[in-house]
């Protein structure tokens, strides 16, 4: 099942996503960034490139993927 209907990349590194429920949810990645997991998406050019398969979000044709469950992890924890 997909969750995530569609992404936009936004300024201050934060993703915006709208779920298949038809809620949105933004991820800020800002504060992440300087972790090694999350270091690469700070290339700005890189952060623009985010898409979605509705399962995963993906970075790069797919160098760096994300689950739903790792977003919300960020947008619950901060």
């Amino acid at each position: 099942m997909n969750y995530i209907k569609t992404v936009l990349p936004m300024k201050g590194y934060r993703l915006f996503m709208e779920m298949e429920s038809g809620s949105t949810v933004t991820v800020d990645f800002s504060g992440k960034l300087h972790t090694a997991k999350y270091a690469e998406l700070a290339d700005e050019a890189f952060f623009k490139t985010a898409t979605t398969d509705g399962d995963y979000v993906t970075w790069g044709g797919g160098r760096l993927c994300l689950t739903v469950n790792e977003l919300m992890e960020l947008v619950l924890l901060g």
